[in-house]
């Protein structure tokens, strides 16, 4: 169900333009089954380093064998950017070939940075160290490892589709929102979930400084108990769930820009002190997918994971770079400072990107300035993992974006960007200076954690 545009959209849209303090445009920034307790002992063992309260440091001498071998066409100043691609081609809608979540999102994105514009210059992928060659085919998860997440029956139900008609398969699948399988499904996604493990294992170690998953199908709308919006496993939830447990990283900040909300993420940990859990996105006042009062402002944690679930929930849409730019500088990295995570993981989705199927505005630029802001918390510990977006061509230009912040080694560059907002704010106060229900909305997520977070308290009064 979709929110009808006021009367007065187009107006107030072309007054923001031409009125835009924070936009990237106006920016001085000329810089641009069996085998998973070996897989953590291997990390574990690769770290050669100390645990003090919860922190890891590697050893000078891993980090200069990681870089001797594998710098291939790394630039000077690039981070040890690592990436995996998982396009899962054996789940796909069978009744309609060119359903917006297919493989191809990831063979597209696959493509574009593999992609050079001259016969010298070598492309974003070789700049990176690409892992999906070492990712095995079979999950390096235990069964454990998602029932510390997705409930034992629920688990035992996604396993029998691998023996099911496609008939049965079909009912399975009407259960749910927004969902179809194969036989094939499940096993595919659990190998996703399994990469993106590996991935943040060998940034916990020190092998990589930050990385990115091009995985399907996407995860964060997968509850512990029910699929729904593409997603039957939660990538992410599994993954911070599994660095907790098995690489003992004491606090996990995850940051969800996807144009939905992340409900199933936010169930997993709506009780847990230990993982912070950050979401942007179309609320609508409930009326935006997946259509839960959940995803509101006032939803802030239980017990003793009280505060630690921050919704910035958008109730119109067109929201763009100033509003996502003010929501970091407002709220995200005063409150992730705050809660000194030692690991941040994000739900990339793009949906929210200028010209995807959200109804938002933001650029591939602005989420590449996200990007960099997050690498100053976590000692730039990083990792992406793709969710939403469905416009393929759009897609790439965001990932490629996010990939390249990742890989910027340049520490001042996210001082200059934060230098330039402040330039251009001048003396006015921000919130005054976006969308009007942008600003009531982050007025609210403040006002809902005040007593939870100093940072905020003086916001309030």
């Amino acid at each position: 169900m979709k929110r009808a545009a006021d009367s007065g959209s187009d107006e107030r849209l072309l007054k923001r333009a031409n009125s835009s303090l924070f936009s990237i445009a106006t920016l001085d920034n000329s810089n641009e089954e069996g085998i998973g307790e070996s897989v953590v002992q291997q990390q574990l063992a690769s770290l050669n380093c100390v645990q003090d309260g919860g922190y890891f440091v590697g050893s000078s001498e891993d980090s200069e064998e990681a870089n001797l071998g594998h710098s291939g066409g790394r630039n000077n100043c690039d981070c040890r950017t690592a990436v995996v691609f998982e396009a899962a081609e054996k789940h796909f809608d069978r009744h309609n070939k060119f359903h917006k979540e297919r493989p191809a999102r990831i063979l597209s994105v696959s493509d574009c940075l593999s992609k050079t514009t001259s016969s010298t210059e070598k492309s974003i992928l070789e700049r990176c160290h690409d892992i999906s060659n070492e990712n095995s085919r079979t999950s390096c998860l235990g069964e454990e490892d998602f029932l510390r997440v997705h409930l034992p029956g629920y688990m035992q139900i996604l396993d029998r589709t691998s023996c099911c008609c496609n008939d049965r398969l079909d009912n399975e699948a009407e259960q749910y929102k927004s969902i179809y399988f194969t036989n094939s499904s499940v096993q595919t996604a659990k190998i996703a979930a399994s990469s993106f493990c590996r991935l943040v294992g060998d940034v916990v170690c020190g092998k990589y400084d930050n990385g990115f998953a091009v995985i399907r199908p996407p995860g964060h709308h997968a509850e512990p108990g029910f699929a729904g919006g593409y997603c039957f496993l939660n990538n992410v939830a599994v993954t911070a769930s599994y660095a907790i447990e098995r690489l003992h990283v004491r606090k996990v900040l995850i940051v969800d820009w996807d144009v939905h909300h992340g409900n199933g993420t936010q169930k997993a940990f709506i009780d847990d002190p230990n993982v912070l859990y950050f979401s942007i996105h179309r609320f609508d006042n409930g009326n935006f997918f997946p259509f839960s009062k959940d995803a509101g402002p006032r939803i802030v944690g239980n017990g003793h994971g009280e505060g630690k679930n921050v919704n910035v929930a958008w109730n119109e849409k067109n929201m763009g770079d100033d509003e996502y730019l003010v929501v970091f500088e407002k709220l995200l990295m005063p409150i992730a400072t705050e809660f000194d995570p030692d690991l941040v993981l994000v739900s990339a989705g793009f949906d929210a990107a200028k010209g995807d199927m959200g109804d938002c505005s933001v650029t591939p630029e602005c989420f590449a300035r996200l990007t960099r802001q997050l690498k100053t918390l976590a000692g730039g510990k990083v990792v992406c993992a793709l969710e939403g977006g469905y416009v393929r061509s759009i897609l790439c230009k965001c990932v490629e974006s996010v990939v390249m912040a990742l890989l910027d080694g340049l520490d001042d560059t996210w001082k200059d960007e934060t230098n330039s907002f402040y330039k251009n704010l001048g003396d006015k106060e921000m919130l005054d200076c976006i969308d009007p229900s942008a600003a009531k909305s982050i007025r609210e997520t403040i006002t809902a954690h005040s007593q939870y977070w100093q940072c905020l308290k003086e916001a309030c009064k």
